[in-house]
């Protein structure tokens, strides 16, 4: 919960700085003292996005602290530096306060250099959340990486973008003239028709590799809750369309029409806009504010399914599909890993023997340690399964459905592994522990096929 709410938080906040400074090049390059007040304004809050930022990327390094070492608060601090320089998860939510401090040092800055360098900079942040996220399952330099990257820069992009249009428009002081108002809410317009058309592209790239198989949205919790964002996007896009061509074309400049029909314009102008050379009526002003307004509203509700969704187990983590006829799992190449494994930091296998005690694993596996006991339930023996990349019996302990091994009362009527969930039950350096007791398993015991003097 406390994990979601924070990660809500970072992409609120990385939204609106983000599209905060996309709209700031909106902006017509005229000076008017209604358009120099709206960039003061965009300033202050681009400056407040990114310190609420700041602060919600600490706390998130501190919970995801916590998560891995399962300690209390204090000592999860503590830990904080380790998790900064010894873990990629660390050094990853490192680079992005960096990148953090550097864009709320030039949000400052009045120059238009200072804010271009200010948007290259959340743009590494936003990736920084793809790096950290589902998208990076498969690694850090994937398909899947760069797409659910450019589905984050389109989205904060546009919802963003409204939230800062909602405030800079919305707040009181000088008035808005007619063309002010209108080439900076029909340049956004434009800007998030774009940025709809990629937050489409992507998004379907994204659904389609996090469930796997179009029905599991609504077999999972993952899929219901990409289902309730995707209404919610639905009604962002009808409020889109409502004020691009309904409300925007009555900002336009338009020519006075001549002869009879003169008098009957002027009055029509007066109705609408009130009086004066191009000024909104404050009539006029609030029914397009409102409109903004709800947009950034549903935009806020899209984030929150968003942060949902990255705690959420994706969909092909949930179901699997078997071929009717059996197989076993091949054995894995000792020389490297196959694609997707990562290499967990070295542990100590005197403590793992003691988790691999505590977990009961013997009771289900044969291991070549006589001081355990035979198991009494079906389980493959674990000889020589030291030979197998580190990152395989990561995989084989935390996901055992990922590869399943067909053997007598291996799997359920269903198919599917019999082996326990130990993600609730093992910390970070417990399952490292664990993994080094298994590499003691090693090529000793797996049967040689080579004579002795071509090995030396």
């Amino acid at each position: 919960m406390i994990a979601g709410l924070v990660r809500e938080l970072v992409l609120v906040s990385l939204a609106s700085a983000l599209g905060g400074l996309v709209l700031g090049f909106v902006f017509p390059g005229s000076d008017a003292p209604d358009l120099d007040a709206a960039r003061a304004r965009l300033r202050r809050w681009i400056t407040a996005c990114l310190v609420v930022l700041l602060v919600a990327t600490c706390a998130e390094l501190v919970v995801r602290t916590q998560a891995m070492s399962d300690a209390s608060l204090a000592a999860s601090v503590a830990s904080v530096p380790s998790v900064m320089t010894g873990t990629h998860l660390g050094q990853i939510l490192t680079a992005r306060l960096a990148a953090v401090v550097v864009a709320l040092l030039l949000s400052f800055e009045r120059g238009r250099m200072f804010r271009a360098v200010a948007l290259l900079a959340t743009l590494a942040i936003a990736l920084s959340l793809s790096l950290t996220g589902h998208a990076a399952d498969w690694g850090d330099l994937t398909l899947s990486v760069g797409v659910d990257w450019a589905h984050a820069v389109a989205a904060s992009t546009w919802a963003g973008g409204l939230i800062a249009l909602a405030l800079v428009a919305g707040r009181g002081g000088t008035t808005w003239s007619r063309e002010s108002l209108a080439a900076v809410a029909s340049g956004f317009s434009r800007l998030a028709g774009l940025s709809l058309l990629a937050v489409v592209v992507t998004g379907s790239y994204n659904a389609w590799v996090q469930l796997g198989a179009l029905s599991r949205l609504l077999t999972t919790n993952y899929g219901r809750v990409l289902v309730v964002k995707l209404l919610l996007v639905a009604v962002l896009v009808w409020l889109g369309a409502v004020n691009r061509y309904r409300l925007l074309p009555r900002l336009a400049p338009s020519r006075a029409p001549h002869g009879l029909g003169a008098r009957v314009f002027r009055m029509s102008r007066l109705a609408v806009f009130g009086p004066g050379r191009g000024e909104l009526s404050a009539r006029a002003k609030s029914r397009l504010v409102a409109y903004i307004t709800v947009e950034a509203l549903v935009g806020l509700a899209v984030f929150a399914c968003t942060a949902l969704l990255g705690e959420v187990t994706p969909g092909r983590h949930v179901q699997f599909e078997r071929r009717p006829t059996t197989h076993v799992a091949p054995r894995s190449d000792p020389s490297g890993p196959r694609a997707g494994t990562v290499t967990p930091p070295r542990g100590d296998a005197e403590r793992g023997r003691t988790v691999f005690a505590r977990l009961e694993c013997a009771s289900c596996h044969a291991i070549p340690d006589q001081s355990f006991t035979p198991p009494t339930k079906p389980g493959p023996d674990l000889a020589g399964i030291g030979a197998r990349h580190p990152g395989e019996l990561v995989e084989s302990i935390m996901n055992p459905n990922a590869k399943i091994l067909d053997g007598p009362g291996y799997t359920d009527e269903r198919g599917l592994s019999i082996m326990p969930d130990y993600s609730e039950r093992l910390t970070v350096g417990e399952l490292s522990d664990l993994v080094e007791f298994l590499r003691s398993f090693g090529e000793a015991a797996a049967p040689s096929t080579e004579p002795p003097a071509r090995e030396r």
